[in-house]
């Protein structure tokens, strides 16, 4: 038995340690460029791709490192007396290489560049490895090769020079379909086309078209039509930036008591647009909510604008969620009236209004609404 558990005990421990990396040590050793004082290693681990930066003094135009790394490690030697100091010409300024365990020797004495020159087994085999690439290098020194780059580059600029005039041709087509809509929207202002040239327009969200001004020259029928009243949404929501003021809105709470955005007036609040059908919403909330707790004695606020159409689900989501601020909904879907006011494509939006009514901020996910909290509050 006594046996039995010793081999038991060892089928456990030995997994555990099958994931322990062992610590070698290296020795770097080599020859510095005349007349340098001091040299510099950076290497990074070779398990968290942490840098680990150590220098050494130069004696007899020698220099050596000794440490402890888990495995190769790319590596790179500075030579120059000060770390940050770019400024003098160094015969060799650095020279980038892998680390390994044992010792790597290094020769920066000769000529402009370093090179690896021996050192233990794991060395050597590095250096068999790059002194075959170095061969194979000579592949570049083809004539077709330095050919092919210059053939490139002029390719490069004729496609430059193509696509400038392409979009020189694009541009003038473009204005001339405008002028085209632009006419056709003056002289037929009772015409149900107007309207859909006039949407084209204020799609391309160029300042220089008059849209509401166009709009209001249509006559009364289109301009009181459903299709118009989206495109108005649509312009309202484009005033939506930050700096302008946020639009007021009544609607009812999970009581069916109204509730208007201008009620918080004072605080900083948060229209969160959201829906209980909205797998994004759902993963976003405990981010919400963490804001909330963290924020809600500072004078900040949350004001849910839930685009459900089912009521059940609708509570249930933020009872679930933890959702303990005020939560509004006509219950409407996507045709939810103060979604359609501020011309809400997608779920989750947000946007953070100041103590004034003024817009500060919008779409704030995760950490960042937390973040921006902390600067303001």
């Amino acid at each position: 038995m006594k046996n039995l558990k010793t081999i038991l005990f060892g089928a456990i421990l030995l997994p555990s340690l099958a994931f322990a990396q062992e610590t070698k040590e290296f020795q770097l050793e080599g020859k510095a460029p005349a007349g340098l004082k001091k040299v510099f290693l950076t290497y990074y681990d070779y398990n968290t791709n942490d840098p680990v930066v150590d220098s050494v003094q130069v004696v007899g135009g020698k220099f050596s490192f000794k440490g402890e790394i888990e495995g190769a490690s790319y590596a790179g030697l500075y030579f120059r007396e000060d770390l940050n100091d770019f400024s003098r010409r160094e015969p060799v300024k650095e020279f980038w290489f892998h680390l390994n365990e044992g010792k790597t020797i290094i020769d920066a004495s000769q000529g402009s560049k370093a090179k690896l020159v021996g050192g233990s087994k794991f060395a050597e085999q590095y250096i068999a490895s790059e002194n075959e690439l170095v061969q194979e290098r000579e592949l570049f020194k083809n004539t077709n090769y330095y050919e092919n780059v210059s053939k490139i580059d002029s390719l490069q600029k004729e496609i430059q020079k193509i696509n400038a005039q392409q979009e020189k041709i694009e541009s003038t087509w473009n204005n001339t379909v405008a002028k085209n809509r632009l006419e056709f929207i003056k002289k037929h202002p009772e015409n149900t086309m107007s309207l859909v040239y006039l949407e084209n327009l204020a799609n391309t969200n160029n300042p220089e078209y008059d849209i509401k001004g166009m709009f209001a020259n249509l006559s009364e029928e289109i301009r009181t039509s459903k299709r118009a009243e989206r495109l108005l949404n649509t312009l309202r929501a484009r005033a939506l930036v930050v700096g302008a003021d946020a639009y007021d809105f009544e609607q009812n709470d999970v009581n069916g008591k109204p509730v208007k955005l201008s009620d918080f007036k004072g605080k900083y609040v948060l229209i969160d647009f959201w829906a209980s059908w909205c797998k994004p919403c759902r993963q976003e909330n405990p981010n919400v909510v963490k804001a909330y707790q963290a924020y809600k004695d500072k004078n900040f606020e949350i004001l849910g604008v839930s685009l459900d159409s089912d009521k059940n689900n609708w509570l249930k989501a933020i009872k679930d969620d933890g959702l303990t601020w005020t939560n509004v909904s006509d219950l409407k879907g996507w045709k939810n009236e103060v979604g359609e006011l501020y011309a809400i494509k997608a779920v989750p939006t947000n946007y953070l209004i100041s103590p004034e009514g003024k817009i500060i901020a919008k779409d704030l996910r995760g950490a960042d609404l937390e973040k921006f909290l902390a600067e303001k509050l």
